[in-house]
């Protein structure tokens, strides 16, 4: 080529040269990078008991997938690698004194690659002789002297317990985790020890844990604010300047500025500096949401059938953060129109809402068509909810053709609601219970005196992952001298999803002039089992419904049923499709739910 080039002297040409040159010099450099040479992985046999295969095998797999051997002395090149995996694998599990070792099979020539069989017996496994927990910091208080004991009973792993390296993590995260949890929001764990004994086969423990000083909160500094008023954030506040650190106060108010419309993201922190842990900052950072939104939905109810949905909100309106929010619902057997709007709470954790609807309905040949306006107040203390509320409605009955009229009524109510759950969506422990009284009276814009009463109680139990049963129990009276100038509203009717299955939606109520309108006495049970497939996700149930609406305690005729379901849960709660029969229908119902209803 050079003497090729020497010849020509021509600028055009010595170029083209050279970029020939080049490309054949990268076609030839991508041929060799393609040319990969493939190797057959080592095959490695353990000799080892049986409950200890998993564990050799997985922390031993990044080195045998990337290993070759070509011959013998690749062999025992792999297990020199593979021997301090194996031991630190059983060291885990407390067994620190095991014997490692290679069987040769000299019948394989040495140029040739010979299986790798490795013989390991475990030993003794080792046993917890001693546990020594110390503090440093201001938790060596009196006032902490309690604590300080209760903090030692949170050690899983015990003097004469096998030690295993997952219980001592463990032990170690239980008591850094409760100390972070309250009072000392710079805790770390200074100092951690297991001293281990291979001749004796026994593992002394000792940690210490600095929990710095106490802290305690200072006020909000609030970032991220610019169309909602100021003080938006600090209405949902509940701590105040010199309370103690409490990490569940800090996430419960995240969680509480999350689940409004107002804010799209929202971080709550401290910044836990032990040399300032008197009066720190609160530092909440949001993400304004927009404050218009419009949505629209369908979907299918087994109770009224199929439906669209508009809505519409507005979450500033006259620019002080009050929460319009309008909408219309058509269902097959309802259709509705509201406008409610709600207030921000009060420093005192106090909400008010004011509304009005207006609904149409046809169930079971009886139409009724109601207007109402209404005030709510709401507050929460823990895990209990109460709710005061101020309604009048009109209400106006049709059926067959025939007009009873208009009814009206001005009820004031009350309620209370307790949820000790352990999941609000999914729950598998605990109980939720909502009771509500509701008056009203002909001196006060009522057609009718009467007192409501209602009780719904459910209780969940899960003696393991696999099974959940659950219990629910309603009642209801209305104490009046008749029913006839009651709003139905106030009334009972039962049948449907998280009703009665096995019977038609509300299909359970009285007989009045051939007509099935709301009744004065209402008690429903339920029982029920599911079982979730290993654990999982997806679950079948059986259940047992049975209840009964009635005008008079005397006349109360409980009507059981029988059903069976699956169900699959999800973020959102749990999905539940059920095919029930009652004892005196004669068709199937299907019964179709999205979460916990209460």
């Amino acid at each position: 080529m050079r003497k090729f080039l020497s010849k020509h002297k021509s600028p055009v040409v010595r170029w083209l040269c050279i970029a020939f040159s080049s490309m054949v010099l990268q076609l030839g450099t991508v041929q060799a990078q393609d040319i990969v040479t493939e190797f057959a992985p080592p095959v490695v046999n353990y000799q080892v008991p049986d409950e200890f295969k998993d564990l050799i095998e997985r922390s031993t797999r990044q080195i045998r997938s990337t290993a070759q051997v070509n011959d013998n002395g690749d062999a025992w090149q792999l297990f020199r690698r593979l021997r301090p995996a194996i031991r630190d694998a059983l060291g885990t599990q407390g067994y620190f004194s095991p014997s490692i070792q290679r069987m040769v099979d000299d019948t394989i020539p040495e140029d040739e690659a010979p299986p790798l069989n490795i013989t390991i017996a475990p030993g003794v496994q080792s046993k917890v002789i001693s546990v020594d927990i110390e503090f440093d910091g201001e938790i060596n208080k009196d006032e902490f002297t309690a604590r300080r004991e209760r903090l030692k009973t949170l050690w899983l792993l015990g003097v004469n317990q096998p030690f295993n390296q997952s219980d001592w993590s463990a032990s170690k995260d239980n008591l850094l985790r409760d100390l972070l949890a309250k009072d000392f929001a710079a805790a770390t764990l200074s100092e951690s020890l297991a001293n281990v004994d291979p001749e004796n086969n026994t593992v002394a423990l000792s940690v210490v844990y600095d929990s710095g000083p106490v802290f305690t909160f200072g006020e909000l500094q609030i970032e991220g604010l610019t169309k909602y008023p100021k003080d938006l954030v600090s209405r949902y506040n509940t701590i105040r300047p010199g309370d103690r650190y409490e990490q569940e106060r800090l996430l419960r108010l995240l969680s509480d500025l999350q689940g409004t419309t107002y804010f799209s993201a929202v971080d709550v922190k401290i910044d836990a500096d032990d040399r300032q842990p008197r009066n720190v900052p609160i530092d909440i950072t949001v993400m304004e949401s927009d404050s218009k939104r419009l949505g629209f939905g369908a979907g299918y109810s087994s109770n009224t059938g199929f439906r669209t949905e508009a809505t519409y909100q507005y979450n500033n309106l006259f620019d002080r953060a009050y929460s319009l929010v309008t909408g219309v619902r058509l269902e097959q057997k309802r259709q509705s129109a509201y406008a409610d709007l709600f207030l921000p709470p009060s420093k005192r954790g106090i909400t008010d809402s004011v509304g009005v609807a207006f609904d149409h309905q046809e169930i079971s040949n009886l139409e009724v068509d109601r207007s109402s306006v209404g005030a709510i107040r709401e507050f929460n203390k823990g895990n209990n909810e109460y709710r005061l509320g101020l309604n009048f409605q009109l209400e106006e009955r049709r059926a067959l053709g025939v007009n009873f009229g208009q009814t009206q009524a001005l009820v004031a109510s009350s309620s209370w609601l307790r949820n000790a759950v352990d999941s609000r969506l999914n729950p598998t422990e605990g109980y939720i219970v909502f009771s509500q009284l509701a008056v009203a009276s002909e001196q006060f814009a009522s057609d009718q005196d009467f007192i409501r009463l209602y009780s719904r109680a459910q209780k969940f139990w899960s003696p393991s992952r696999e099974n959940l049963f659950s219990a629910r129990f309603e009642a209801g009276t209305v104490v009046a001298s008749a029913r006839r100038d009651i709003p139905q509203d106030y009334l009972f009717r039962a049948g449907g999803t998280n009703s009665l299955r096995g019977f038609d939606f509300l299909d359970l109520g009285v007989i009045d002039q051939g007509i099935l309108v709301g009744g004065r006495r209402l008690m429903i049970g339920s029982l029920e089992y599911t079982r979730w497939f290993d654990g999982g996700p997806l679950g079948a149930a059986v259940f047992t419904d049975v209840g009964d609406v009635s005008d008079n305690w005397s006349d109360f005729d409980p009507k059981p049923a029988i059903g069976v379901g699956v169900r699959y849960k999800t973020p959102a709660g749990p999905i539940a499709f059920d095919v029930a029969k009652a004892a005196d229908q004669d068709n199937l119902r299907i019964h179709f739910a999205l979460g916990v209803a209460f």
